[in-house]
Formats: structure tokens, sequence, C-alpha cells
């Protein structure tokens, strides 16, 4: 089976409502991906680092009991794991406080060197714009794109990090440019380069970027754009949290890639049945992750659809 190397912090989540905490979970962006893939059966590796310490432990060891390859987190002893307190508004949407206490730091992170072709990278958020943390990467990307890894990104771009845009904007082009498939919501597009839909987005990206677009926007539906625009409308829900919606859309796709066996030149011309697939898997999986307050795909959902 392919594997899915997920790149990302990791974090705990703490959740609260009325400024009460009501729930604590290890999280982080592409840790919730990587924990829905291992749940439905795929061959998944996070790639992140940790500290040694009781937050740290405890997020291994449930990185581990849900079927996540933990053997390229690398850890270090100078301060402790991260947290994100998550603070959940009257439509569950959360507007986030970081503690990363690493800020600043060089990152220990060590990239496999045996990514294959037809391998799949997830990557994206804060971490894929940090400047310490840059050059890594990139040097990572370019050699998977080479060896013909399929690369999927989410810049995931929050409004706390706007007074930043001018300096990382060009990471994230070049991080477009890199992936094969982008994966972003109307919000990104909106902080990022001020479009308000889904062909204004992808008229914008592809100056420089050929990948496939995958445009969400919540309610009002989700878009599949390569030089043609298909629409898809989403059933209306009461969430409970919105924290880990995004994250099981980035882990949907990765999946259907697996299950469907989508490769790099597949995504030229991508067929009806895999663009559908793509939009029902996305829907679905994420809708049943906001009527929860864990960011993954609940055990339940996950082993209907277990490879």
């Amino acid at each position: 089976m392919r594997k899915v190397y997920a790149i990302g912090d990791c974090v705990l989540d703490v959740f609260f409502e009325n400024n009460i905490p009501v729930e604590a979970k290890p999280g982080g962006s592409f840790l919730n991906s990587a924990v829905t893939l291992g749940r439905l059966g795929i061959n998944v590796s996070l790639i992140s680092e940790l500290g040694m310490d009781r937050v740290g432990d405890q997020i291994k060891s449930f990185l581990g009991e849900n079927g996540v390859d933990t053997q390229h987190i690398s850890y270090f002893t100078d301060t402790n794991s991260n947290l994100a307190l998550a603070y959940l508004d009257e439509n569950k949407n959360a507007d986030y406080s970081f503690y990363k206490t690493r800020k600043g730091l060089p990152h220990t992170v060590v990239f496999p060197t045996d990514v294959a072709k037809n391998d799949i990278i997830l990557f994206g958020s804060f971490l894929a714009i940090k400047k310490e943390f840059r050059f890594a990467l990139s040097a990572f990307l370019l050699d998977c794109k080479k060896k013909g890894a399929l690369i999927i990104y989410d810049p995931n771009f929050r409004s706390q990090h706007l007074q930043m845009l001018p300096e990382v904007l060009p990471y994230i082009k070049e991080n477009m440019a890199l992936a094969n498939v982008v994966k972003a919501s109307n919000e990104d597009f909106q902080f990022i380069c001020n479009s308000t839909n889904a062909e204004q987005a992808y008229q914008w990206m592809s100056e420089f970027s050929d990948a496939l677009l995958i445009y969400t926007a919540n309610k009002d539906g989700l878009f599949i754009h390569n030089k043609q625009e298909y629409y898809y409308t989403v059933p209306s829900i009461k969430p409970v949290s919105t924290v880990g919606a995004g994250d099981t859309v980035n882990a949907a796709i990765a999946f259907v890639c697996v299950r469907n066996g989508i490769k790099v030149s597949d995504l030229v011309v991508l067929s009806e049945k895999n663009r559908d697939d793509l939009a029902r898997f996305a829907t679905f999986f994420s809708q049943q992750v906001c009527m929860i307050y864990d960011n993954f795909l609940p055990i339940e959902t996950a082993s209907e659809y277990r490879l």
C-alpha cells in the first residue's frame, strides 16, 4: 500500500465554551489528518517533533493507539510540548490562542529518505511557512516531487498571521507551486489574496501553480477546479465543533487517492468518479468530525471504510 507522510506541529488542544474548558485532545492540523488516516487503515507516518514531557508522552501514545507511525517524530528536552487553546463561539467555530514554546528555535525534525513514487505528502499550516524550518522543508518537498510523490498542501492561514503575510507570501506561493493538490478554504484565500470565490482563487493561484484546487466554503459548498470548475453542495448540519473539519478534508483527499489509486498523472484530467468521490468523502468525513469534540473521524465510522 502507498504510504502517506503528514508533516506538522503536534499540540494539545484544549477546548473552551463560555470561557470554561470542556475537553482536551491531542491536536495539530496534520496530526489530526494522520489519526483519521490511521483509523482508516492507511499506512501513515507523522513527521513532527515533541517535548519529552507528559504532554509529549500522551500524544505519542495516542498516535500509536490509532495506527500512526511515529518513527519520524523527533524529541526535544529544552522546553515543553505545545498547547493550543480553542475558544468556541456560538457557531462552534474556534478562535485560537497558541502557546508554541519553541518559537525561534531550530527544529530537530529529520525527514525520511525512502519516499517512493506515488507516495503522498500532506503538509501546510504555520510550520510550512516558518523561516527556521523553511530550507529543510523545501529541500524535502523538491526531492519528493522529483521522485513522483503526490503532494497535497493546505495553507490553513489564520487571521492572527495576517501581519506576517508580506514576509511569508513567497513561501505560500512556493508551496502551492510544489503541490499537486491545494486544498484551501474561502477564508484562507480571503486572507492570502483577497479573493471572494473559487474562480478568483484559482485564477490567482494558476499564475504560478498548476495544482488541482479543492476549495471549501463551509455551508456554501465545495469546489474542485482544474481549468474547469465543479461545484458540490453540502448538507446542513448543527456542528458541535468545526476545529478538525479542514484537517479531515485533507485526510479524505489522501484516503481517496489511495483507495481509488489516483496518481499524479491522473490529476491533469481528473475522472468524474474520482472527482465525485473526493467531494463526497471530504464532505461526509468532515461533517462527521463536526458533530463531535474529537478532531478526527470517529472509530466507528472509520471502521466502515477501513482499507
